[in-house]
């Protein structure tokens, strides 16, 4: 989470830049906006989600995760698919599988291992909570023509495959 709201100006941080070395005073200001949108985007985001449905993030794309592989996955499936950690994600499927909104059953191919798998409960609210969701990105992206849209995805691309960012980081 991006907590600073009060983003310090250009001369600021040029002077910051000056006293403390740093060669991209540009960069920074440009990372300083992005990663405040972003962060407002992602509180709006769940802030959507939970006025919708219910739903956390992380359960939301365990919902769309399991509507998309509908034979199930395994729990470190889920948790890379969602970039959390194993734990984490058991205990989101425990709080999902409590609400009706998945099952564990039995993997044919591994006697210890479990398949979660999306109930009728689950499917229902992933119909409730996707047409608000499409609505709200719809909203929020309306913002951007055709051609800012398309440089956004080749920007995003391009710092995704720049090997800067961590690929497969696990997160808490």
């Amino acid at each position: 989470m991006f907590e600073l709201k009060d983003l310090p100006s250009y001369d600021t941080l040029e002077a910051f830049g000056a006293t403390y070395g740093n060669p991209d005073v540009s960069g920074l200001q440009t990372w300083l906006i992005w990663a405040a949108a972003t962060n407002e985007m992602l509180s709006a985001f769940e802030a959507n989600l939970a006025r919708a449905c219910g739903l956390s993030q992380t359960q939301f794309f365990v919902l769309l995760l399991l509507k998309r592989n509908p034979d199930g996955l395994g729990v470190g499936a889920l948790a890379n698919g969602v970039a959390v950690t194993s734990q984490t994600m058991t205990r989101t499927i425990d709080r999902m599988e409590g609400a009706g909104f998945c099952r564990r059953d039995a993997d044919p191919q591994d006697r210890r291992a479990w398949l979660v798998r999306l109930t009728p409960a689950g499917d229902a609210i992933l119909g409730k909570a996707l047409p608000s969701h499409y609505a709200w990105v719809a909203k929020l992206m309306r913002c951007f023509d055709a051609d800012e849209r398309r440089m956004l995805n080749r920007l995003m691309l391009k710092l995704n495959q720049s090997g800067v960012l961590p690929q497969n980081s696990e997160q808490g």
